[in-house]
């Protein structure tokens, strides 16, 4: 008895240091055929605005991967309440800025995951791929496995600039979403049910699909009624449900008086441009953007990193009548009037930013 008590006592003193200390660990074997740094880097998603972002600033851990493609990254800092992070590589002639993104067939770089502090994941990308992360297997937990099968459903959208003819546009974009609704409505996650609606197009389907956005809402207030993931889509989901207000009377005042505002602060813009140079200060561009809306500075950005509508529309899940839309008005909030004066007012934003 006396031996079997001593064995016990040592067997805890052995264990304690993992127990008290959670640890995150993602192994695994990537392709390395292409011209990759030999380096993975782990970024988190903090809002859900950020899930296709690519920013250095997001970066929380870099491991080497070896000649063969085995990696190990690990470490401590991740918080106990899962969220999304991206594990992805970079082309060596990229290396200075640590937050690229390619998307579709042999230049696939990155996989989104859900991970917290205790999350043990192996991936292994098929040798007879050539993408990095091409046809993986991810051993470690169901929802991995879920968010790599939303994966799959998701990445082939990428490729609509290959599509022809707009009507085999808009029926394949119908068929990505009326799947990615499907997919959010059976999946046993609320996360990875969160991550396959927040890739449909809001601005397209909202109306339509009121209800099953509404239901990814009331899952995510149960499950995670804390979360920042939680906030930022109640938010989206006010915004996009704002033309419904409690009374009739209420919203039409309401629309009345920010109707005048925004009358108003055109007239205001227009005055102001009239006392401006033709090459704005960067400081007086930045109040002007202050007027303009997320997706309007999205699209902003896009135009100043020389992107056509038709790409911009790709990237934002968005019609191209919708991307004109947006410009138009962006145009009209800018005091501007063609794409030229549009990436100037852009590129002055980003000296204001940096």
């Amino acid at each position: 008895m006396p031996d079997r008590t001593m064995y016990a006592i040592a067997l805890l003193l052995v264990s304690m240091p993992f127990l008290s200390h959670a640890a995150y660990e993602i192994s695994g074997t990537l392709n390395m055929k292409g011209d990759w740094q030999h380096q993975i880097y782990l970024a988190t998603i903090d809002r859900l605005d950020d899930y296709y972002d690519a920013n250095a600033d997001f970066i929380i851990n870099v491991a080497t991967v070896a000649e063969n493609g085995d990696f190990i990254i690990r470490g401590d800092n991740l918080p106990q309440k899962s969220q999304f992070y991206r594990l992805y590589l970079i082309k060596e002639e990229h290396s200075e800025f640590n937050a690229c993104l390619y998307v579709g067939g042999e230049e696939h770089n990155f996989i989104h995951l859900l991970l917290n502090n205790d999350s043990q994941l192996r991936i292994t990308a098929d040798d007879n791929t050539y993408a990095p992360f091409g046809d993986y297997v991810i051993e470690g937990d169901q929802e991995n496995s879920l968010m790599k099968s939303l994966g799959l459903l998701v990445y082939p959208s990428y490729q609509f600039y290959e599509i022809k003819f707009p009507s085999e546009l808009r029926f394949s974009q119908d068929k990505l979403n009326r799947d990615l609704f499907d997919f959010a409505d059976t999946c046993s996650s609320s996360l990875v049910s969160l991550a396959a609606i927040n890739n449909t197009d809001y601005v397209n389907y909202y109306d339509a699909h009121k209800i099953e956005y509404q239901q990814v809402g009331a899952r995510l207030r149960q499950d995670w009624p804390d979360h920042q993931y939680t906030i930022d889509y109640n938010r989206k989901m006010r915004y996009y449900d704002s033309d419904e207000s409690e009374t009739a009377v209420v919203f039409q005042y309401l629309s009345g008086v920010l109707s005048g505002l925004l009358l108003l602060s055109l007239w205001y813009i227009s005055h102001l441009k009239k006392q401006l140079s033709t090459q704005p200060s960067p400081e007086k561009e930045s109040r002007i953007i202050d007027l303009l809306t997320p997706q309007e500075i999205k699209i902003l950005d896009l135009i100043t990193e020389g992107h056509s509508n038709k790409e911009i529309a790709n990237q934002l899940f968005i019609e191209v009548s919708t991307v004109k839309s947006h410009i138009n008005k962006l145009y009209t909030k800018l005091g501007v009037t063609n794409r030229k004066e549009a990436i100037v007012a852009g590129q002055n934003r980003q000296l204001t930013r940096y």
